[in-house]
Parts: structure tokens; sequence; C-alpha cells
């Protein structure tokens, strides 16, 4: 890993977001480890989305990351075109699951070499934010890490609802 202590304006947050986005591909490779089509269906106690639906909604969102990017978005798929709002409760509307961890995990070194990629006149380039006003790339890219990492915690916890165990510890004593 780079050291991120430089003098080089925007090498800085270059190398944070690509910790981020790193450290989001790590946690989600983790928690997708085992799941099945079946166990991407399983509805948490208490309210929220199944792993299908998260998953979906973490590979829509890449799509821009991607495209903020200047690279190839993760995956065009109509059932990807429109964030959801109502959970998936039948097969029948879930997205093909290896498929779409596949297509998900697949990106990570697309994703990974065009943020290393980004001069610090790109990182600075202000642009409309989806949610309102201006944004700078760096400030928009650091608000869809956290988003990213937000979802993967989520995809921990559908986990546990399909009855697997938990991918992510801390370090043994």
């Amino acid at each position: 890993m780079t050291d991120v202590h430089t003098d080089t304006p925007g090498t800085g947050a270059r190398d944070l977001l690509g910790v981020a986005f790193a450290s989001v591909y790590d946690a989600a490779e983790a928690n997708l480890a085992g799941m099945t089509q079946q166990d991407s269906l399983a509805q948490p106690p208490g309210g929220g989305n199944c792993a299908n639906w998260i998953l979906s909604h973490l590979v829509h969102t890449q799509n821009g990351v991607m495209t903020t990017l200047g690279a190839q978005p993760v995956w065009r798929n109509d059932a990807l075109a429109a964030p959801r709002s109502a959970p998936i409760v039948h097969a029948r509307d879930a997205v093909a699951w290896d498929e779409l961890c596949e297509r998900f995990l697949g990106s990570r070194e697309r994703c990974l070499a065009a943020m290393a990629g980004l001069s610090d006149d790109a990182l600075a380039a202000e642009l409309r934010s989806p949610w309102g006003g201006t944004w700078s790339v760096a400030q928009l890219l650091g608000f869809l890490a956290f988003h990213q990492a937000y979802h993967v915690g989520q995809l921990g916890l559908a986990r546990r609802a399909a009855g697997l165990a938990g991918a992510i510890r801390g370090p043994a004593a």
C-alpha cells in the first residue's frame, strides 16, 4: 500500500479512496462467500432487505461509481435500472445470484485501476450531485465509498439471516 502522507495534492485523497473501495470489495467478497440463490432471498427478522436486493443495489450504485471514474460499468441489466423500494420476496423477482456476485466482484480491478489513475484535476472537478448541490469528484466518491460500505455491512446481516456464520471477525486474541 502506498503512503497516504504525501506533499502531492490529491494523492492522499486518491489513496484513501482506493483503500476505501478495496475494503468494500474485500468485505463484500467475505460476506458473499458460500451464499446461494436461496440464501440470498432469506428475509432478515424485523424487516430490511434480503442479500439479493442489497447486492442488486450495490451493483446499481457501483455502476455510477464506475461511470464517474470513466470505467466500464459493473453490469447494465434492466433488473438493476431503477432502485427497488419493495423487498424481494419471490424467487421470480430476484436477480441471478451467481452472476450478480461475479459481476460485482469482477469489477474490482477495473475500479481500483481507474481510481489510481485519477489526476488531481479529475478529483477536484466539480459535478452536480444526485442529491443536489455541487460536489467535487473526490467528495462524491468519498460519499459513495461510505454508501457501499454501509450496504456491504448489511450483507453480513443478511448472511446471518440465511443461517450462515458471520464472515468477518475481529482479530484472534
